[in-house]
């Protein structure tokens, strides 16, 4: 019957109408499921034959002609015929039925030969639904000897009918996982981690499906037509959080780059953040990346000093914590969804943040890691702490000289053009001064341990500025004031710099030495000494700006011996 079918259909498909073609196709699938039904009712019996693996060979092979001929409603046919036999073989009752390892390897051959996706542009869920429900019943079976190579193969399949999957019922993957986006994931949770190699594949896998929202992201243009995969991207993080934790003594995963591939692909939600345009009315993405992201370095941090990890690796690794961390601490406040969400959002930040600076450091000192990794970190704390907005170009033409010294101070202490249109404070000022708090922290003097000396060395420059902008602002604007007082906001920023600059304890090896003048703790003051006086001289109608500013002073001339 299957070979008089297999022989219309070639007929058809050669020079039948379209009438016709669409007979012969209903007609295939209803044998198929009439096939399978009796097949499975009588499996028990008929796999304690001696010709039923002959006879099996057989239809699978019939059923493999019939993929050939190209027809989706019959390739849904062949794949929801062999589910329903495989589950009557995997339902434990008594006298139930065996196949042989040969028997089910012969279904694996059919079922990885490819996704049954004919060139048609029809909807093709139903089809990669069966193929999909097909492959958790075969799993089953070959569960105990499914070896790594059959493993990479899986994933590669199940990747493919994630991205080919055609977007008729896509329309709710937003908030929510479309039936075969769900079932790919619990085909996902099936495969076994215990083999060698295999936790590092599925961790690169389930790395792949939590970026997918954001690999081709762009929010000018987003393309209406495609899915969105957001729920999935979502969803993925949970299982990728969970596998990892599962596995993070495995050193494979570190050597293999999965971790390296985690961090990466959670970073890009956490950069977007409000530039990702697509609203949720659950979890953001990128809070959920936030919390994935941190939970993982919790699990595997502590490993990465014992792992035998490839020093590229190592190094991507670190490039994408960092570029996590500075994902967190910024965020583009002109996209925002409203005042509050900033607010708000802003507390998530800071806690986020604080728990990762917990774990990164001192462990960013690391000399394996490359100066740029942790310049990287220090200039977006730098840029995070500014509160006020600068003139146009200042902070630009400081950068510039920022690594040859003697330009640098040269440029630091020549004052700019005074201001008399206040700009307004930052709206996440709470992270700023997060940051500042961090940048000042770095600067300090702990141990001199060799980690630290280069934590202390990346930040101090970007300290130094910092600190210096603000004291130029005050110095330039201020007279221009006459009796008005300075805004608040800058008042508050004015006190907290001074505060940190006579309290500091710096790292002696942090910044460089000033011709002339032997110093340990206070060679920040040093630096900052000419700025200083002439915020002396601007602020003597403030007392408490005056009396910061004289004790700063006093820590110089203790310096210089006086």
């Amino acid at each position: 019957m299957l070979v008089s079918i297999a022989s219309q259909l070639t007929k058809t498909n050669a020079g039948g109408s379209v009438t016709e073609k669409k007979a012969w196709v209903e007609t295939t699938v209803v044998v198929l499921n009439g096939v399978s039904k009796l097949l499975a009712t009588y499996i028990h019996v008929l796999t304690g034959h001696e010709s039923f693996s002959d006879c099996w060979r057989t239809l699978l092979n019939h059923f493999n002609t019939l993929l050939k001929l190209d027809h989706l409603e019959i390739n849904s046919g062949v794949f929801e015929a062999l589910r329903e036999i495989l589950t009557q073989v995997n339902t434990p009752s008594e006298g139930s039925a065996k196949l042989s390892r040969a028997s089910v390897d012969l279904v694996w051959e059919l079922w990885s030969r490819g996704l049954p996706l004919p060139t048609s542009k029809d909807n093709n869920q139903d089809c990669l639904l069966a193929y999909m429900s097909c492959f958790q019943e075969l799993y089953r079976l070959m569960r105990d000897y499914a070896d790594v190579e059959r493993t990479q193969r899986i994933l590669d399949l199940l990747r493919d009918a994630v991205q080919q999957a055609h977007i008729g019922s896509y329309s709710a993957d937003i908030e929510y996982l479309t039936p075969l986006q769900a079932n790919v994931l619990e085909s996902l949770k099936l495969l076994r981690t215990g083999i060698k190699g295999v936790p590092a594949a599925i961790i690169v896998q389930m790395a792949n499906f939590a970026s997918l929202a954001f690999q081709n992201f762009s929010p000018n243009n987003p393309d209406k037509q495609q899915p969105t995969y957001v729920a999935l991207s979502k969803e993925s993080m949970l299982l990728l959080e969970s596998l990892v934790a599962s596995h993070a003594a495995d050193p494979e995963i570190y050597e293999k780059g999965a971790i390296a591939a985690s961090l990466s692909a959670l970073s890009k939600p956490i950069v977007l953040k409000y530039g990702f345009t697509i609203k949720t009315k659950s979890t953001p993405p990128w809070q959920r990346a936030t919390t994935t992201a941190i939970a993982i370095l919790r699990a595997t941090l502590p490993n990465l000093g014992v792992s035998h990890i490839p020093e590229d690796n190592l190094r991507s690794i670190w490039s994408s914590i960092i570029e996590i961390a500075n994902g967190i601490i910024s965020a583009d406040c002109a996209l925002a969804p409203s005042p509050s969400t900033i607010l708000t959002d802003q507390d998530f930040d800071i806690a986020s943040f604080l728990s990762l600076r917990s774990l990164i450091i001192p462990a960013l000192g690391n000399p394996l890691i490359p100066d740029e990794t942790r310049r990287s970190f220090t200039f977006s704390l730098f840029q995070t702490s500014l509160i006020h907005a600068s003139a146009p170009g200042e902070i630009e033409g400081l950068l510039a000289t920022l690594y040859t010294p003697h330009k640098f101070f040269a440029a630091l202490y020549t004052l700019p053009k005074g201001r008399t249109v206040d700009p307004p404070p930052s709206p996440r000022a709470k992270i700023s001064y997060v940051a500042l708090g961090q940048l000042v922290d770095l600067v300090s003097f702990t141990d001199s341990s060799a980690a630290r000396i280069k934590l202390a060395q990346a930040a101090a420059p970007y300290f130094i500025l910092r600190a210096g902008l603000t004291l130029r602002a005050y110095i330039a604007d201020q007279p221009l004031r006459g009796l008005m007082p300075q805004p608040l906001s800058q008042r508050k920023e004015l006190l907290w710099i001074l505060k940190a600059l006579v309290e500091l304890r710096c790292e002696p090896a942090a910044i460089p030495d000033v011709a002339g003048v032997e110093s340990e703790g206070r060679k920040h003051l040093c630096r900052l000494h000419p700025l200083l006086t002439k915020t002396g001289r601007v602020g003597r109608g403030d007392v408490e700006v005056l009396g910061w500013v004289e004790r700063g002073l006093d820590a110089v001339g203790e310096e210089f011996g006086l």
